[in-house]
């Protein structure tokens, strides 16, 4: 049912692309939100009538405003405490085929992305993932077209770089979280190598409020080998311990519970039919985002 006011429903109409956007741009869910509440006040102080394009003018806003908050945003994860991950996205922010895994929330694809410059970042998603032309990209920039075409570019080549396309199924990720899970439970050091990728990574965000590897670990070895000890230790060990499957950042993930409460989402990167790299939220102002959907139990 549409309002009476003209603004709500044409900012209503574009709030999952503005949203969507907002989150790809800064690894950040209550960014995400804070980008998309100011354009709104924005918004409502135009007159709707003298807008030709509401989704253009929308869109301009919200990135622009997270260009901005990259720069303050660099800033403070070069001051974070260990290893940084973007906030973890729970279920999607556009509609998705369950069958599909979304790349392009992925952490691995995040994470990549932040060695972009911010105009790299914003050229590299409005026209790879958004599907814009440079002409639109550049009226968003405020950059010429053929400028937009060469930095969109070189972020492209960089992206491919650092993370090849893959084609792994939502039900690949799902066997694989199982089988890495269950040969974690027995804490052998060779069926969890077989699992894993020969250069995978270990990415766990603690934040400085939760243990958590300071560094990436690197190599299958030093990551079985970590599993299988912490797997044999105290947490696992506990009658509370618990295992949920979920979804998160368009893949799917587990939610690790001891004593009745969360206390790691994790999730992977398949790559050749391996786990290529592990992404392990502990921070718990990051795990957060799984209460209202997830619960506290185990």
């Amino acid at each position: 049912m549409k309002s009476l006011d003209p603004h709500v429903d044409a900012f209503e109409s574009h709030r999952s692309l503005l949203t969507g956007v907002a989150y790809r741009m800064l690894g950040s869910v209550s960014d995400a939100e804070d980008m998309v509440q100011e354009a709104w006040l924005r918004w409502r102080g135009v007159d709707v009538a003298t807008v030709n394009a509401p989704r253009s003018w929308l869109l301009t806003v919200v990135s622009r405003l997270c260009l901005d908050r990259l720069k303050s945003a660099q800033v403070q994860r070069e001051q974070y405490f260990g290893t940084w991950l973007p906030e973890p996205l729970v279920g999607s922010v556009e509609p998705q085929q369950a069958a599909q895994v979304d790349e392009s929330v992925s952490i691995a694809l995040l994470l990549v992305l932040e060695k972009l410059s911010p105009v790299e970042r914003a050229g590299f998603l409005l026209h790879e993932v958004f599907g814009h032309t440079f002409d639109e990209i550049g009226e968003i920039l405020g950059k010429p077209a053929v400028n937009c075409r060469k930095l969109v570019s070189r972020a492209r080549e960089r992206v491919r770089a650092d993370k090849p396309r893959f084609t792994a199924t939502r039900g690949e990720h799902e066997e694989l979280l199982k089988r890495f899970l269950n040969a974690c439970r027995v804490g052998e050091i060779e069926p969890l190598m077989n699992l894993l990728g020969e250069d995978a990574a270990l990415h766990s965000d603690g934040g400085g409020k939760a243990q958590a590897v300071a560094t990436v670990l690197h190599g299958r070895d030093k990551i079985a080998r970590f599993f299988a000890g912490i797997m044999r230790g105290s947490e696992a060990g506990e009658s509370g311990y618990g295992v949920r499957e979920t979804t998160f950042n368009g893949a799917p993930g587990v939610l690790l519970f001891s004593g009745g409460k969360l206390v790691t989402a994790m999730t992977v990167e398949v790559r050749d039919g391996k786990i290529a790299a592990i992404f392990a939220h502990r921070n718990p102002d990051k795990l957060k985002w799984f209460s209202e959907s997830d619960g506290a139990g185990g």
